[in-house]
């Protein structure tokens, strides 16, 4: 499924996010969007990008369902471009809890720790830079709470 999302809607640091995400399924890497990782990011950029690739190869590796991208110059975003934009959100505003969520809902089962970490990591030096990465407010889905008898 595709949110109709324009470019302009999404923030500078979600914009290269999602672009890059789907360059690396598609093919690996790619030298321009590391350089704009390092414009960027300055002296962390490499690092930034280099951090987002094992992101993906974790994600490819212990992900039990295939994700849904559409090609690096769609203005639409898949449900799971989405979900990863959400995971950095999260990952960016401390909310481990819901990074913990989305990552599960990604991968389908529990999150190696790896793969929490590298979105941390990726979060964190964008936001050092200026480029935002925004949480979506709606959670995957509704905890369940099991209430006590002495509750």
């Amino acid at each position: 499924m595709l949110h109709h999302t324009p470019r302009d809607v999404l923030t500078h640091g979600e914009r290269l996010l999602v672009r890059t995400v789907r360059v690396m399924a598609l093919r690996g890497g790619c030298d321009g969007l590391k350089g704009c990782f390092e414009e960027a990011c300055g002296a962390a950029g490499e690092e930034a990008y280099r951090t987002l690739q094992v992101f993906m190869q974790q994600l490819g590796a212990c992900g039990r369902r295939h994700l849904t991208l559409s090609v690096a110059t769609d203005p639409a975003l898949t449900t799971d471009e989405a979900a990863i934009l959400d995971v950095f959100g999260c990952a960016q505003a401390d909310d481990y809890a819901s990074l913990d969520e989305r990552l599960a809902s990604l991968v389908g089962g529990p999150p190696p720790t790896a793969l929490g970490a590298a979105a941390c990591w990726v979060a964190q030096a964008f936001g050092l830079n200026g480029l935002a990465l925004r949480p979506s407010l709606t959670p995957v889905a509704a905890p369940v709470r099991w209430l006590h008898a002495a509750e």
